[in-house]
């Protein structure tokens, strides 16, 4: 079976990629293929050249000026909106900084002899019709080329010229190759998601994917920023150990083999004072779903759901989702982090014997984030208090 690597395009996203492709390669899964888009396929082609070192230098200390001569201010508003359709009158920014860093690292004699074949997308701008290649089909001498057009974020980035062409941004045709993967040979893939702008084909049903994105925020596309890449590849290095079932967790990673120390010090805490709760003061049952769709909308599989409370809890606390957690140390970080006020805000609803509560229900409804992280407080203290919850 040969295994093929798809990355999107997201621009100065495509840090997370490089945590990911870390990963594969202490998992010992490696690409015979990478297809690619936009920064995708320019990832790609240091992946396939052994050049991990040096886009991991790359992305930790450009800047967006290393990108853009004249980058747009980094703010909202409708200020940066003149600034944005004054660029596309002129013709898109200026990404002569771009062309440099390529010239840097494209090694085009070692792309084209690697073992692994670099595929992209770019598309015709005056046809719309996309272009597929893999590197054996790009005129020697052309790689940067082709590379530089599938990055041509049209109409924020001029268009590229090939043989009298005009070629923008992949996404406007497929932001995740993974057709183009199985058409170069590939029928097992994993696809590295960085929630970019751009369109997203179904994936052939005859091939195997493993997904790997991400539930935390991977940044601006172009804002390009070292500290957010060391961010994003540490996200990306334990979401791909997450993808290959090595992590627990949705957003939050826990170290494998802690599914007891969580089921008994919060799985089952939580879900019998929840119950309790619910019992005397049902309406509350909205309040704690509420509170906890942002991360089970993204939850895979049971065991993550019965985690959701937990993480969301965490989120909304403001714990660090950076470090490798067992169970213990994910339940002292939010601990500490967490604010006991709102424990004793909500605590006639924690009472054994607690009847109906209207003032609390009410504060829970209106405050359904405060209230999970009160639920959780709880539950995650009521055994050392020696409560039965």
């Amino acid at each position: 079976m040969a295994k093929g690597l798809v990355l999107a395009g997201g621009g100065a996203k495509g840090s997370y990629q490089v945590g990911v492709y870390k990963a594969l390669e202490e998992l010992g899964w490696r690409p015979d293929i990478i297809t690619g888009t936009s920064v995708g396929c320019l990832n790609g082609a240091m992946f396939a050249t052994g050049q991990w070192l040096v886009a991991r230098d790359m992305w930790l200390t450009i800047d967006t000026r290393d990108v853009i001569a004249d980058p747009p201010p980094p703010r909202p508003g409708s200020e940066l909106w003149n600034v944005l359709q004054d660029v596309v009158r002129q013709g898109g920014m200026d990404v002569t900084p771009l062309e440099g860093i390529v010239d840097r690292v494209l090694d085009e004699d070692a792309l084209r002899k690697s073992p692994i074949r670099l595929g992209l997308v770019t598309v015709n701008r005056r046809s719309m019709r996309p272009l597929e290649v893999s590197i054996d089909q790009i005129p020697p001498g052309q790689a940067r080329d082709y590379l530089l057009a599938s990055a041509a974020c049209f109409p924020a980035f001029a268009p590229r010229q090939i043989d009298g062409e005009e070629f923008i941004d992949g996404g406007y045709s497929d932001n995740m190759p993974i057709g183009l993967a199985q058409r170069m040979g590939a029928d097992e893939v994993v696809a590295v998601d960085v929630d970019g702008v751009g369109l997203v084909r179904k994936a052939p049903e005859d091939v195997a994917v493993t997904y790997v994105r991400s539930y935390w925020d991977l940044g601006a596309i172009l804002t390009f920023d070292p500290e957010q890449a060391a961010r994003n590849m540490v996200l990306g290095y334990n979401d791909c150990y997450r993808a290959f079932d090595r992590v627990l967790g949705t957003a939050y990673s826990l170290r494998a083999g802690q599914e007891q120390a969580l089921a008994e010090g919060f799985a089952r805490p939580y879900a019998a004072l929840l119950r309790r709760v619910i019992a005397a003061n049902p309406s509350v049952t909205f309040a704690e779903q509420q509170a906890i769709a942002p991360m089970e909308r993204t939850a895979d599989s049971d065991a993550q759901r019965v985690l959701a409370p937990l993480e969301r809890a965490c989120e909304l606390a403001g714990v660090d989702p950076l470090p490798l957690y067992t169970a213990q140390e994910l339940f002292a970080s939010f601990l500490q982090r967490a604010d006991p006020a709102l424990a004793e805000k909500f605590a006639p609803l924690f009472e054994p014997e607690a009847g109906l509560c209207l003032k609390e229900a009410a504060w829970a409804a209106a405050s359904p984030g405060e209230f999970l992280q009160a639920l959780v407080f709880k539950s995650l203290t009521v055994q050392k208090e020696g409560e039965d919850p």
